[in-house]
């Protein structure tokens, strides 16, 4: 992808401009503030700048030869490694077959050999215990030749386990309510689905930045809400939410599940507000404990989905499908940064499954 940059008057603009020079493949990765310098800033609008990808002419590429894997020294999973260490042993058959010689009950017994790559990721030991149950049933007859049989059903049955929203949150018009604790990532969340909105849809959101028993300190909202002139109010307009067409956002303060007060607040609050879509924002740096508490706490205000955040400061994918296993909500967004738009993209299982099980390994 190439990277360039450009100066634009407004939202409109610069989707205008984006589009005009780039083609539709252009996509606006960061948008800043840009403003005027020395006594111009008195009669000139501040500028947006924009950080525009757009992908390169297709070239004709020779395809890598098989042992380009081999020549790969960073960015490795425990899977690669794994198979490499197969794929370099003299006899293959000796690593991944079992001997000819072995009985049936012999091969019931051994463990299999997807367990310690399982355990690698951060999975809880139950849905290990489940995934090597559904093993078991699946391959009665006992352990199958290779590795890769059992990569390819654990790949598979990941796939068939994991809820998916039906549809992408990002589309709907539909009011729209974050919840979560304070440092959850709530209001980077929000100014990446207005500058979504914007830039994609064409469409301009109006914000709620609300107070609740704590004050709503997210000044950065603002700041971005009057970059894409999108308006904010302090203060909740019912009575104008049907004659609006222009989606709305209501921001809360973040919350502590350990205060009693705070909550009851917030379910309040949430009682007073128009019918919208609630959804759960979650830090993805936190531990499953932390992020089961969370789920509990906030189960009670019925939450659509899921949101998930900081995925650029957590690469560990594995620990999450904890996560994406264990709770009734499907997990709806993902972000990842603080670049606004950024990282932020609907949730799709078979794409969190090929960062933690590469295909090329259970194919």
């Amino acid at each position: 992808m190439k990277t360039v940059t450009m100066l634009a008057d407004s939202p409109q603009d610069a989707v205008r401009k984006a589009r005009q020079s780039y083609g539709p493949q252009a996509v606006i990765k960061e948008v800043r503030q840009q403003s005027a310098k020395g006594l111009s800033r008195m009669w000139r609008k501040p500028k947006l700048e924009l950080l525009i990808q757009i992908p390169e002419p297709k070239t004709a590429e020779i395809s890598p030869a098989p042992s380009g894997l081999e020549n790969e020294s960073e960015g490795q999973t425990f899977f690669q490694i794994y198979q490499k260490q197969i794929d370099k042993t003299p006899d293959k058959a000796s690593a991944s077959k079992p001997r000819k010689n072995q009985t049936l009950s012999q091969k019931q017994a051994n463990k299999w050999r997807v367990e310690p790559m399982l355990r690698s990721m951060g999975l809880s030991d139950y849905w290990i215990s489940e995934i090597l149950d559904r093993l078991s049933l699946r391959f009665q007859n006992g352990m199958p030749d290779f590795v890769r049989d059992e990569l390819a059903f654990c790949r598979s049955l990941m796939m068939e386990l994991i809820p998916a929203p039906q549809t992408d949150p990002r589309e709907s018009n539909r009011p729209v309510v974050l919840l979560g604790t304070p440092g959850c990532g709530k209001t980077t969340v929000l100014c990446k689905w207005m500058a979504h909105l914007v830039f994609q849809r064409n469409l301009t959101p109006t914000i709620w930045r609300l107070d609740g028993i704590q004050p709503n300190t997210a000044e950065s909202l603002a700041v971005y809400a009057e970059m894409l002139q999108a308006p904010i109010t302090r203060f909740p307009e019912s009575s104008a939410v049907e004659k609006q067409a222009n989606q709305l956002f209501i921001d809360l303060p973040g919350i502590s599940i350990q205060d009693s007060n705070q909550v009851s607040d917030l379910e309040s609050r949430l009682n007073n507000l128009p019918d919208c879509d609630r959804y759960l924002v979650l830090n993805a740096c936190y531990t499953d404990t932390h992020l089961s508490q969370q789920i509990r706490a906030f189960e009670k205000f019925n939450p659509k989905g899921i949101i998930i955040t900081h995925l650029d400061e957590d690469p560990q994918w594995g620990k999450l499908m904890n996560l994406f296993l264990g709770t009734n909500f499907p997990v709806a967004l993902l972000s990842g940064g603080q670049n606004i738009p950024g990282t932020f993209e609907a949730f799709r299982p078979s794409s969190v499954i090929s960062k933690i099980f590469p295909s090329y390994l259970a194919a």
